[in-house]
């Protein structure tokens, strides 16, 4: 199971928001080449970042940047923010990123423009990670502000009928919050969903609770956030857990 460290920028900085507020921003870092590679030194094979700027601004802002990022650490990468179509999609790989190996991340497309969907579907299957936000067990879209009143199991089963694979569910009642993953919301997914390869995020605050999350079949990683920035899982932590 892979331990996946987020970078969430913003401006070129490093950035954790509470509950993905942009108002609750703490910046942890101006250099997030550096930290990347801080991340690559202790052992990460896989790098979760997330374009802050592009997801408010409806355009990707940092494909150079994460491209950069690629190069200097060689890990897989997962990215996306501010994607709407198959040529946003399409920047990411031109700008470096390994259309072999890394993945792509798409949220509110498939229901707010399901024929751009469609389009990167058809051609790019492989490279979707499909994350998933939800209130309780609700999606929300569009940086979660927007309730769509779809019930996770329900949304999941028509894109397991579309060919998705890998999915990243996000709880975001404890996105930022140091409460532990909602293992029960993980565990829903893995009994109705066997051939979904599912990324956990939100509320992870310790190294030990990937423990509890490597029991539960079908998930092929965690992210760690606010739980490294704010010293509760170290570099030291995360070079036990890769030896």
């Amino acid at each position: 199971m892979n331990l996946i460290p987020a970078l969430d920028i913003i401006e070129n900085c490093v950035v954790r928001l509470t509950q993905g507020d942009y108002n609750q921003k703490k910046i942890y870092s101006d250099n997030p080449v550096a930290v990347a590679r801080k991340f690559k030194d202790s052992g990460v094979k896989r790098l979760h970042l997330v374009d802050l700027d592009g997801a408010r601004e409806g355009k990707p802002v940092h494909t150079t940047l994460f491209g950069e990022i690629k190069k200097q650490t060689q890990c897989i990468i997962e990215a996306g923010g501010g994607i709407r179509s198959l040529e946003d999609f399409e920047q990411y790989f031109q700008c470096g990123l390994n259309v072999n190996e890394d993945f792509i991340m798409i949220g509110s497309l498939p229901l707010k423009e399901p024929d751009e969907f469609k389009k990167i579907r058809n051609k790019y299957l492989r490279n979707i990670l499909l994350t998933v936000d939800v209130w309780e067990r609700n999606v929300k879209i569009s940086g979660w502000k927007v309730d769509t009143n779809i019930h996770i199991m329900d949304y999941l089963k028509d894109m397991e009928k579309l060919g998705i694979k890998n999915i990243l569910v996000t709880q975001i009642k404890r996105d930022g919050m140091l409460t532990g993953p909602d293992i029960d919301l993980y565990k829903e997914i893995s009994k109705q969903f066997p051939s979904f390869k599912t990324i956990v995020s939100g509320g992870i605050s310790n190294i030990n609770e990937a423990s509890d999350l490597n029991l539960i079949p079908g998930i092929n990683g965690f992210i760690v956030g606010r739980a490294f920035y704010e010293n509760k899982i170290s570099l030291n932590d995360i070079q036990k857990y890769h030896s």
